[in-house]
């Protein structure tokens, strides 16, 4: 009987007691958990929420607005409410949704091996990006078949935020 007492003086008279006063503001808190709130276009994004107290004790909150959209560069908003008898908190998670990556590009299969005198057609690139925005594809140098001798060609790919990767052809015009 004694051990039972001592619970219930210890851990259970200590909640009675705090459910029976209205809080003030200072007795609910939130705040943000740690995590990754940048991160790179069309990922995973994990929300890792926020941790609300009343009187030193857990209690549960809610996202009450989130904008995140991971497939689109910004900065967006989750905020998250505590209410707690007549207190009301929020706090507000920015999380910004970048893309630092650059394209990349595969050389088309072609013809690059070429005799003097013959035409010689570029067979370009295929180019991926993670934004899955349009890229544009400038290409440098030029091949003169009339000449013998390597030449190359250079694409530079560069994506809708400005990432820049390139990728080189090597054309060979042999007599």
């Amino acid at each position: 009987m004694n051990k039972i007492l001592r619970f219930t003086l210890a851990f259970i008279l200590p909640f009675f007691l705090v459910s029976c006063f209205a809080p003030e503001d200072d007795d609910v808190t939130i705040e943000l958990n740690p995590g990754v709130d940048t991160v790179e276009i069309n990922t995973e994004f994990i929300d890792s929420g926020a941790t609300s107290k009343a009187f030193g004790f857990k209690v549960d909150n809610e996202v009450i607005y989130d904008d995140v959209d991971i497939t689109a560069v910004g900065t967006y908003h989750i905020v998250y409410e505590v209410e707690y008898k007549s207190v009301t908190k929020t706090i507000t998670r920015i999380v910004n949704v970048v893309d630092e990556t650059p394209p990349t590009g595969n050389l088309n299969a072609g013809i690059d091996t070429i005799s003097v005198g013959s035409s010689w057609v570029d067979a370009s690139v295929t180019v991926f990006d993670n934004s899955l925005g349009d890229v544009t594809i400038t290409v440098s140098g030029n091949v003169n078949s009339n000449i013998a001798g390597e030449y190359i060609i250079t694409y530079i790919l560069e994506d809708p935020s400005g990432n820049q990767s390139s990728i080189e052809r090597y054309v060979f015009v042999i007599e």
